[in-house]
């Protein structure tokens, strides 16, 4: 992990601390940590299947033939903040990313659209966005990165 997992951004889980506040947080944190199946698709099709690793406040994805990606992770209030490399061929160069209007509660299922701040842009103003569908009981979690574009990347995580 990055810095022995103890990094974090402003937002994140610091000194190794918790990467949550409240209820909310404790069960987001209990629903994604843990090992997933990550595929990811490219808008031109291109695929990648990866192995990512959650745990408290620190993540990891590792894709064949490719350094691993660590960061940092953190929910408080409606905000999920990370900490992840802006470019894979830069694995150890950590930026600011965010998900904003998280909601508090879910049920069985869910599905709706947040506003994305990736790593090293600005601001979430650009456009750029997560649709995020799930379903617990297939326990697949897909999150389609759509840019302002148009242009839709891909990820279907399944929980190991």
């Amino acid at each position: 992990m990055v810095d022995g997992g103890k990094a974090g951004g402003s937002n994140g889980a610091a000194g190794g601390g918790s990467a949550t506040s409240g209820p909310t947080g404790k069960a987001f944190a209990a629903f994604v940590r843990g090992t997933w199946k990550v595929e990811w698709k490219d808008p031109g099709d291109d695929k990648i299947t990866g192995t990512a690793r959650i745990d408290d406040g620190t993540w990891s994805i590792t894709f064949p033939d490719e350094e691993p990606l660590h960061g940092t992770w953190s929910l408080q209030g409606s905000q999920l903040a990370l900490q992840a490399p802006e470019s894979p061929d830069r694995p150890e160069s950590l930026h600011d990313a965010a998900v904003t209007n998280v909601p508090a509660t879910v049920g069985d299922s869910v599905s709706l659209t947040m506003p994305w701040q990736p790593p090293g842009a600005p601001d979430a103003m650009d456009g750029q966005k997560l649709d995020v569908t799930c379903n617990s009981k297939d326990g697949v979690l897909r999150i389609r990165h759509i840019e302002e574009s148009g242009s839709t990347t891909v990820h279907t995580c399944t929980r190991m």
